[in-house]
């Protein structure tokens, strides 16, 4: 590990506290791209590819999301063990962020050269592809940059500022830049078979920002945790951190906003296609106004986040959220035949997930307790457990919709601009992972945090 000695790969922050270098360029810009390239590589873009270009079909397609992200929460507590024995002078994590930066790319190209064989031979493929991608790649990055987070400062308020970074870099910033250029990127690159090889230049492309991406975020980001009490292995971590309540709260909490991100998020394009619109090249537009009217309050909330947060803290901000997006979904989940109407509920549910970015910060809390409490930090332990609800919720979101297009004849489109009527019970299906599933996911974190809150008083 004497490589990590050189002085080339030194952080370029020295500051005790957190400083504005850190926050912009450690926690937002590298990631921010590194999430652009794995929200346009492996998200619903690429369930878009297997359904609609390659036309894959079948129970091992099915089944592939929720089991891969099985393998990922076997390989998360190997990996997560690894970070833990790691000891360089660069740190635990930050070393494996940009290791992982170098294999993201190699390992995304994978998913788009299926060859153009037999049925079994691009199953095969996808298989391989999809697990190197999710289990190994991004499976290590996702870990080493949870990790960052907690071990970044012990100053609650200033955890509570990169909290906010972490999350806009992971899902306002590429969500938003991908779901509104991606769409009409599609559109001109178009579906079916002979659209193939257009997917695979873009991919390619797009699939190299993550080097420049990963130097970024190890470059100017530091851990100045020190490492007392780490040394405990995960599973006895986990069986300590279970006799805590908070713990315990505050991780069902993680689950169910991730639950609640993951499937509007893989439903969105076969929502905004067949649902909102009645092909490909209509669903691009509505796409769009989804996005850009539809969550323009996020970047204004982002910024009013903190002041709101130092006056009412982050129980009550995260509760009057909750309220929010209760109220935004029942708008969504009846109004798709109103346009004007379904945008505003889209912004109100905007409104209520801001504060939802909150959370990373509280599991930090959450881990400072235990550590008061028991002696021992838990820091890998958190990032693995995180690492491994966003992946299981995302599997299952994937896997759910795939059955379902699978079961409630799904019919594949031959071009973008082909006008097509799918069946009733598949909108159905589609209207109620775009807001029914995120509504009860609002209602149960709402009873939660509100749980959470008497604890902490």
């Amino acid at each position: 590990m004497k490589i990590w000695d050189k002085k080339i790969l030194d952080s370029r922050i020295k500051s005790e506290d957190v400083s504005k270098p850190e926050m912009f360029l450690g926690y937002l810009i590298g990631p921010s791209l590194m999430y652009l390239m794995i929200s346009a590589l492996s998200g619903t873009y690429l369930m878009q590819f297997y359904t609609d270009v390659i036309g894959i079909s079948g129970s091992l397609i099915i089944i592939m999301p929720i089991v891969s992200k099985i393998l990922v929460a076997v390989m998360n507590v190997v990996f997560s063990d690894m970070i833990r024995r790691t000891n360089t002078s660069q740190g635990k994590a930050r070393p494996w962020v940009l290791v992982s930066g170098i294999f993201m790319p190699l390992a995304g190209i994978l998913l788009y050269m299926v060859p153009k064989a037999s049925y079994q031979l691009q199953v095969l493929w996808i298989l391989f592809s999809y697990n190197v991608f999710f289990v190994l790649a991004f499976n290590l990055y996702s870990l080493s940059h949870s990790m960052l987070l907690p071990r970044s400062t012990r100053n609650s308020k200033q955890r509570d500022k990169l909290s906010l970074f972490k999350n806009i870099s992971e899902s306002m910033i590429p969500g938003s830049l991908s779901v509104v250029i991606m769409p009409f990127i599609i559109r001109a690159i178009g579906v079916g078979s002979d659209a193939q090889s257009g997917w695979f230049r873009f991919m390619l492309m797009l699939s190299i920002i993550a080097v420049p991406a990963a130097a970024i975020e190890y470059c100017f980001t530091k851990e100045r945790i020190e490492d007392q009490g780490e040394s405990l292995p995960i599973f006895t971590q986990l069986k300590e951190s279970f006799r805590y309540k908070d713990w315990l709260m505050v991780v069902a909490l993680l689950a169910l906003q991730q639950l609640n991100a993951s499937f509007p998020n893989s439903a969105m394009i076969y929502y905004s296609n067949w649902v909102l619109g009645n092909s490909v090249d209509s669903g691009a537009n509505y796409q769009f106004l989804l996005n850009v009217i539809g969550q323009a309050p996020i970047g204004i909330g982002t910024m009013l986040m903190w002041p709101i947060v130092r006056k009412y803290g982050k129980f009550q901000t995260m509760r009057v959220g909750y309220l929010f997006g209760i109220l935004g979904n029942l708008i969504v989940l009846f109004s798709t035949k109103n346009i004007p109407l379904l945008l505003a509920g889209m912004m109100i549910r905007s409104l209520g997930t801001i504060p939802m970015m909150l959370s990373i910060s509280l599991l930090s809390d959450a881990i400072d307790r235990v550590e008061e409490k028991s002696g021992h930090r838990f820091d890998s332990l958190g990032a693995s457990l995180n690492s491994i609800i966003h992946n299981i919720t995302l599997g299952l979101a994937q896997t759910t919709i795939l059955l379902s297009i699978d079961r409630f004849g799904y019919v594949i489109p031959e071009s973008a601009s082909q006008v097509i009527e799918q069946p009733q019970l598949l909108k159905t299906f589609f209207s109620l992972s775009m807001a029914g599933i995120p509504l009860i996911c609002f209602i149960g974190s709402f009873i939660l945090i509100s749980r959470i809150m008497k604890v902490e008083k």
